[in-house]
């Protein structure tokens, strides 16, 4: 799929989104200043049965800093969006008429959201640990074609195919509202080895992010163009 990608950047004062594009943020997992205020009752409880202190932070910044995307789309306060979930937990807007669809992920300092007019998205973005005992994980996770896709990948490089495969399993998954629990999980050889269809109806495709990291966009409809923005200066 011919899917352009411009440098990330400032984002205009109004946001509008085409139904040719995909827009694409990225946020650093830091900030200055309390965001739990823009959480409803339901994210804040959330957070607070997360054991790891950095895991509840980054669920507080990436949910907050979510909010404070959509609702530059939607002219509404970040505070008064509601969501829905799905059965694996996928957020949805709700009580409002042709309301973007979404997708967040987070993963070392950076938080990522992808945003479409149309279909669906999911996105994922993991931080490259290079002690990570790969092999156990692709053996409990991946089916017996990406074992093989990642086996047949030299040994130098195979960390790195590992972290390709999963980001572009999760992103999918994510997409299609499920999880690595989902029985119909094969990700194909087409999507594993490009950006090009796998079933006829989803493309993937990955992008930099930072240092250390990999990422994938998944789409269940075609598009030509991806905006990336740097989700900040935005207020707090």
């Amino acid at each position: 799929m011919p899917l352009t990608l411009t440098p990330w950047h400032d984002p205009p004062s109004l946001l509008y989104l085409k139904p040719e594009d995909v827009h694409l943020w990225r946020f650093p997992l830091a900030c200055l200043t309390s965001l739990e205020h823009l959480l409803d009752e339901q994210e804040l409880q959330r957070a607070k049965r997360l054991r790891s202190p950095d895991k509840a932070r980054a669920f507080v910044i990436g949910r907050a800093r979510l909010r404070q995307i959509l609702s530059g789309y939607l002219d509404m306060e970040p505070q008064s969006l509601r969501f829905s979930y799905g059965p694996a937990g996928k957020p949805a807007l709700v009580g409002l008429v042709d309301s973007p669809a979404f997708n967040l992920a987070h993963s070392g300092n950076w938080g990522v959201c992808a945003v479409v007019s149309r279909g669906e998205v999911g996105v994922d973005v993991e931080t490259i640990n290079p002690g990570l005992d790969y092999a156990n994980l692709a053996q409990r996770f991946f089916s017996e074609t990406e074992n093989q896709w990642l086996r047949a990948c030299p040994e130098p490089r195979r960390l790195r195919c590992f972290y390709r495969i999963w980001t572009r399993k999760e992103a999918w998954l994510k997409g299609k509202g499920g999880g690595f629990s989902d029985p119909d999980q094969d990700i194909g050889l087409a999507h594993l080895a490009g950006s090009c269809t796998c079933d006829g109806s989803w493309w993937l495709r990955g992008f930099p992010l930072a240092r250390h990291s990999l990422a994938t966009l998944a789409l269940s409809q075609e598009f030509s163009h991806v905006q990336r923005w740097n989700a900040w200066p935005l207020s707090d």
